[in-house]
């Protein structure tokens, strides 16, 4: 297995980040991305990204014109955000503001929102606005919010909103056009592949997974392959393996603490619906004087791996229990707050 070269690592991270990478420079592009965008135009650069891709997972990014897409398995998306997703394409095309102009490409939020919705009809504005922003400002950042400067005698004004659209935007939606087309072909997959997809999608598994086996035969091969990107480490316990994400930041969030506390209350499991009021319920126990929103909570729950929704039950992954040994350990050595990895 060749060793990766920081171009390359950046191109991989980048894509398991945001699913893109895009080809333009422009003023604003960093240097060391910029590098990594010169040397993906070279075939060898492609190559070696290819051949890492399908050895980790049996998959290889698609290619438009050096603008790589990268969607796989629990990525993909459902039939009401492909439809959001190509009325947003068809819109944001379509624009008068963005017709024969490089230099300024921004448009007012609310044209765009309008246009989707007369397309999306299932949806209302509030809900196309946050689809929008999960998936072209959150996932793939083709959108870069933009706010006017306001003088003291407009801020009490209603101020309309602008999306930045990136330069690729168009090259990037016919990738995404081209691969929503083809579809995800089941392409059959070696044990560690199998192993490695389950560790992108929920960066753990645990001893009842019938990947066990798989992990314990390969667990040296896997560790090397993900040590590749100089980012993940893979941390093996007697009942559960985690992808460690080493540019994770310690978490010091209230949200994050009330999660680890709610994920640890679950015992063997709660039904989904019941969640919101264990939550609130945590919250009041451990900041009963402060503000701490739900839906902050349940987002540190996911991203931080600390729950499993399966079959209307919701229950807490080994993930939780590191945590929380984690957490009392801190405390015993005089730590304020438990620090997230993952």
């Amino acid at each position: 297995m060749s060793e990766l070269r920081a171009t390359e690592r950046l191109i991989i991270n980048q894509l398991i980040d945001h699913g893109i990478f895009t080809s333009t420079i422009t003023p604003q592009t960093a240097g060391t991305t910029a590098d990594a965008i010169n040397a993906l135009k070279r075939p060898v650069t492609q190559q070696r990204l290819n051949s890492y891709f399908k050895t980790l997972l049996g998959v290889v990014p698609d290619n438009y014109q050096e603008n790589l897409l990268f969607l796989f398995s629990d990525k993909r998306l459902d039939a009401e955000s492909v439809h959001v997703l190509l009325a947003t394409i068809k819109a944001v095309i379509n624009l008068p503001e963005l017709q024969n102009t490089q230099s300024d490409r921004v448009v007012p939020t609310q044209t765009v929102i309008s246009q989707v919705r007369s397309e999306v009809v299932s949806l209302d504005e509030k809900e196309i606005r946050r689809r929008i922003t999960a998936l072209f400002v959150d996932r793939f950042a083709l959108f870069t919010p933009d706010m006017p400067e306001l003088g003291p005698s407009e801020q009490t004004e209603e101020v309309e909103d602008y999306w930045d659209i990136s330069p690729d935007f168009n090259y990037v939606a016919q990738c995404l056009v081209n691969h929503l087309q083809a579809g995800e072909s089941a392409q059959p997959a070696t044990a560690t592949q199998r192993v490695n997809r389950a560790l992108l999608n929920h960066r753990y598994l645990s001893r009842s997974s019938k990947l066990w086996p798989d992990l314990l035969l390969h667990k040296e091969e896997i560790a090397a392959q993900w040590a590749q990107l100089d980012r993940f480490e893979l941390e093996c316990g007697d009942d559960y393996a985690l992808l460690l994400d080493k540019t994770r930041q310690p978490s010091r969030a209230k949200p994050f603490v009330v999660a680890i506390a709610v994920a640890g209350s679950l015992g063997v499991g709660l039904p989904v619906d019941q969640l919101g009021i264990r939550i609130r319920s945590m919250i009041r126990q451990i900041f009963p004087d402060e503000s701490v929103t739900v839906t902050l909570v349940k987002q540190a729950l996911t991203d931080f791996g600390l729950v499993i929704a399966e079959n209307s039950y919701v229950s807490p992954t080994p993930i939780a229990s590191r945590f929380a040994m984690k957490t009392m350990l801190e405390q015993d050595a005089g730590g304020q707050s438990p620090e997230g990895e993952n």
